[in-house]
Formats: structure tokens, C-alpha cells, sequence
């Protein structure tokens, strides 16, 4: 109905364009971008980092409000934008990413006030829920797949089922072989794996998928929304900027290999080889990230890094000393500003009108 009426009444088009461009299209994205662009520059570790990122956020607040001007789409942007800021864990197959993150994962069994909590999504436990035939609804590709790769992908320890599930040994030794059948398998499952992330970061960035419970649980300091994903950088550019903070888990590749092999005993040598060679090598993941964690050592070792790491990944995406002021409550300051100087000066011009009226005769 607004765009009606404003079509209205404005008779030149390069006018309405413009102001569609202004009020309805650009506020929601722009608060996004303005957001996350912010997000990533705080976490800078510099001297006097609370002074120079409030700062910041004041000016791009100033910046953002006067190019919408106090458009509410504007301000949900920024509130999606500081909420799609998640850290991003990944490394190679078989390096110790999954042990990694249930470190970061696990919470001290202390009373213990004031304790960092990282949230964890794992991507693998999605890709392995999409298989399932019954189990996300329309997100699930099982039938895609079935259709895709024949009915040899079914387990055979399931024949007495009406939906038997995908033996994931099998797909994998088909696509593992064949880099067009594994390009394929991608095209499949991998919109349905992004699309399902991307709303759990955002419910989790936003805390709406925490259950309300009656137990009374300790305070966390630092809330941390940490994405577990194996080929963060094999998705490309797109993927690499959703990760404000990409930490690495590697270790030698001689090492990498033992560990595979070990891991799944009825893979032949060159089986591993294979499926180590389907992703970027982990070294040069490493050389990429923000963070790199070495599981060269044992278990001790790992323990400790991840302790140093939890800490200071923690202390700059969510700590006090870096983010200072948020930049929602900032970006609403301004506007409540700029609302309420608005509403003064037309609340003058109406008094004045009242005074001219009344004592202009």
C-alpha cells in the first residue's frame, strides 16, 4: 500500500526508483554488510581497542542511519549482520578436528562463574541427517541420491525396511573414484547443508535456540558460535567470508595418513590417499587461517592449545576489552537521536502555526 501511494504521487520515475532503492531495497543488505564489516575490524587485538572500536561503530552508526535515514530495515540489517558472525573450525580429514571441537565444546565440571561457552554446529552431523530418509523432511536428499546413484548405495543390513538408509561407505567409494559423480553428489547435498547451517547460525547468533528450562545454569562470560565444517574452503570465496575467525586443526601429513588408516582399518592405503587427495592439502588451509592448532603431540598437548585457543578466540569475538559498546545499540541510539530531534523540530513548526494563528490577528 505505501509503494501505491508513493506511485502515486510521484510523477517522475528516475524519483521513485530512487526512493524504492533507498527506503526498501538497500537498508536491509546495507545493515548487513556495515554490520559484519565492523564485526571482523574489532576483533583486531591493538592497543586501546574498547576506545578505538566504539569509535568505529559511532561513526559507521552516523554513516549507515544518514544514507537510509532512520529506516527500521536498516536496523534489523544490523542486527542479522552482528548475529551471522560464527568461527569457523575446519582442517583435513583425519587431522583431529573433531576432537578439537569437542574440546571447545566441553565445559569445566567446577562451579565455575564467568566461563566461556562455544556453541558448536556441526556440519558432518547435518550432511549425515540429510541422508536419512525420515528425518528433516523436504531438507532430506535421499531420494535424490537414491535416484542419482542407484539403490547400490543402500545398506544391506536393512533389507527388511521399507526406507533403508545410505551406506555411507558405499557412496563414498563411488564418488571418491569419479570427480564428476563426486561434483554431482555436491550439487545435491550441498544447498541443503548451507541452508540448514545458515539458519542454526543465525538462531544460535541471535541465543533463540536455547530451551527455556526451570534449572538455574551458570553465567557464561563469553558466548562463542562456532561452526564445525570440514571444507570451509572448498566452498570458495563465498564460504570464507561468512567465517569472521577460521581456525585450523593440522598436522604432518605422513602423520595424517597413519591416523586415517588407523581409523578405518578396511580402507586400503590408496583408498586413504584418495580421499586425503579429494581435499586442499592441510598446509595450505593452515597458511589461510587465523588460528592453527597442531595435533602433531598427543592428547595432553592438543588439550592445552585448545585451552589457549578457547580463550583468546573468545576474548576477541565476544570479549569486553574489544567489541566495547554493541553496534545495534549504537545504530539505535542514533536513530532514537535522530527521531527525536525530527519530532522537536516539527513539533516547533505546529506550536508556531498554533502562536500565528492565535495571536497573528
Amino acid at each position: 500500500l505505501l509503494l501505491l501511494h508513493h506511485s502515486i504521487n510521484t510523477n517522475d520515475m528516475s524519483s521513485y526508483i530512487t526512493w524504492t532503492l533507498r527506503e526498501i531495497v538497500l537498508p536491509l543488505p546495507l545493515g548487513v554488510i556495515i554490520s559484519a564489516i565492523t564485526e571482523r575490524l574489532v576483533r583486531r587485538s591493538r592497543p586501546y581497542a574498547r576506545l578505538r572500536n566504539n569509535v568505529i561503530k559511532l561513526s559507521v552508526a552516523c554513516m549507515g542511519v544518514s544514507c537510509v535515514s532512520c529506516n527500521l530495515l536498516f536496523l534489523v540489517g544490523v542486527i542479522f549482520g552482528t548475529a551471522m558472525q560464527p568461527v569457523g573450525l575446519t582442517g583435513g580429514i583425519a587431522t583431529g578436528k573433531s576432537t578439537v571441537s569437542s574440546l571447545l565444546q566441553r565445559q569445566s565440571s567446577s562451579d565455575k562463574e564467568d566461563e566461556d561457552q562455544f556453541v558448536i554446529i556441526d556440519v558432518d552431523g547435518i550432511a549425515h541427517d540429510i541422508l536419512l530418509p525420515n528425518k528433516l523432511g523436504s531438507d532430506s536428499v535421499y531420494n535424490l541420491l537414491v535416484a542419482e546413484f542407484g539403490k547400490g548405495i543402500l545398506s544391506t543390513e536393512e533389507k527388511g525396511t521399507i526406507s533403508p538408509n545410505i551406506d555411507r561407505r558405499k557412496l563414498g567409494d563411488i564418488v571418491f573414484r569419479d570427480v564428476q559423480k563426486r561434483r554431482k553428489l555436491n550439487s545435491i547435498t550441498h544447498p541443503k547443508i548451507i541452508k540448514i547451517m545458515l539458519k542454526r547460525i543465525l538462531l544460535e547468533g541471535l541465543n533463540l535456540n536455547s530451551s527455556p528450562s526451570g534449572k538455574t545454569t551458570k553465567r557464561r562470560r563469553r558466548r562463542v558460535v562456532c561452526v564445525d565444517i570440514p571444507l570451509l574452503f572448498e566452498g570458495g570465496v563465498p564460504m570464507r567470508l561468512l567465517f569472521g575467525t577460521i581456525i585450523v586443526v593440522a598436522c604432518k601429513p605422513d602423520l595424517q595418513l597413519e591416523r586415517l588408516h588407523k581409523r578405518n582399518p578396511d580402507l586400503t592405503l590408496e583408498q586413504c590417499r584418495q580421499r586425503i587427495a579429494s581435499q586442499i592439502p592441510v598446509e595450505k588451509k593452515a597458511a589461510k587461517a587465523h588460528v592453527v592448532i597442531r595435533n602433531d603431540e598427543d592428547l595432553k598437548s592438543l588439550k592445552c592449545q585448545v585451552q589457549v585457543t578457547k580463550a583468546n578466540v573468545a576474548e576477541k569475538v565476544s570479549g569486553k576489552q574489544h567489541r566495547g559498546v554493541e553496534l545495534t545499540w549504537v545504530v539505535f541510539g542514533v536513530m532514537a537521536i535522530h527521531w527525536l530531534k525530527t519530532y522537536t523540530i516539527l513539533l516547533d513548526v505546529e506550536l508556531l502555526h498554533v502562536f500565528i494563528r492565535v495571536y497573528g490577528n
